[in-house]
């Protein structure tokens, strides 16, 4: 992973202008929620102050993302091509395993532009949304903690498997040019190949999201149930705001199997590259 800490450190300021963007249009996001919720029962007493609020910070987030889409292009453009220049430069393996290597590029600039900006996403609203959620009820946070452990042992089940699935697509990517080469049936090969180490890769991730998916609505249902059972004169907008950060958790501890994925696809990268 020092090669992916070598090009964060390479454009460390222009990386740093987009995480901004991207870290204040998220507080914005965590913040609606609770704006919502206050909204709704402003509303019911004639208040259209929280309304405002709610209202802005939608405006905020909008105009975040805007300037960072406006931005980011530009520095991820010239990462991967920085990385291809140097990729074709130094590597000393065939054309063949050269070409791919150079696609293979584009996972890690995927990875800055791409699972950076998810995970800045996910810290901000995991972190916010726990915090509300034990502020507004210890049995709810108690529940949706119990959810990230049971997760994270799903996700351990299958991460060797992950592993080796992608070790062996990446493996054959690196024959692709010199199969196509070598003739019609050299190439049908390759690409049956392909189509089964896709397949197989495929019913792991499946079976994954299969379990971690069923985990977050078992302990969805149970928050739901924790909320309403022991808070005593919940208002209807503070049953929008908690279920709100409960969902928003949830589905953020679905970035887990993802992570475990996009460590294994990008350390796999870079100790070809």
């Amino acid at each position: 992973m020092s090669k992916l800490f070598n090009i964060f450190k390479r454009y460390k300021f222009e990386l740093l202008v987009i995480y901004i963007f991207m870290l204040c249009m998220e507080l914005s996001l965590l913040s609606q929620p609770f704006l919502l919720g206050k909204s709704i029962d402003g509303l019911l007493h004639g208040d259209y102050i929280w309304i405002g609020l709610l209202g802005c910070s939608y405006f905020i987030s909008i105009l975040f993302n805007y300037r960072r889409m406006l931005y980011d292009t530009k520095v991820y453009t010239k990462i991967y091509n920085d990385i291809v220049f140097d990729c074709i430069k130094k590597s000393t393996v065939d054309a063949s395993a050269k070409l791919a290597r150079a696609h293979m590029a584009g996972d890690i600039v995927g990875v800055l532009e791409g699972y950076v900006h998810y995970y800045i996403s996910t810290i901000v609203t995991i972190i916010g949304s726990i915090g509300i959620i034990y502020l507004g009820n210890l049995y709810v946070g108690f529940a949706v903690t119990a959810a990230a452990v049971c997760i994270l042992l799903g996700v351990a089940m299958f991460y060797k498997k992950i592993k080796q699935s992608i070790n062996l697509i990446n493996d054959n990517r690196e024959h692709e040019s010199k199969s196509i080469q070598r003739g019609y049936d050299t190439a049908i090969s390759f690409y049956n190949k392909k189509r089964k180490l896709d397949i197989h890769a495929s019913t792991i991730q499946g079976k994954n999201w299969f379990i971690v998916n069923s985990i977050k609505y078992v302990f969805l249902i149970i928050a739901i149930i924790l909320l309403v059972t022991t808070t005593n004169d919940i208002t209807a907008g503070e049953v929008v705001t908690m279920y709100s950060y409960v969902d928003r958790f949830l589905i953020s501890l679905l970035s887990i199997p993802i992570a475990v994925e996009m460590y294994s696809r990008i350390t796999n990268i870079l100790h070809r590259m």
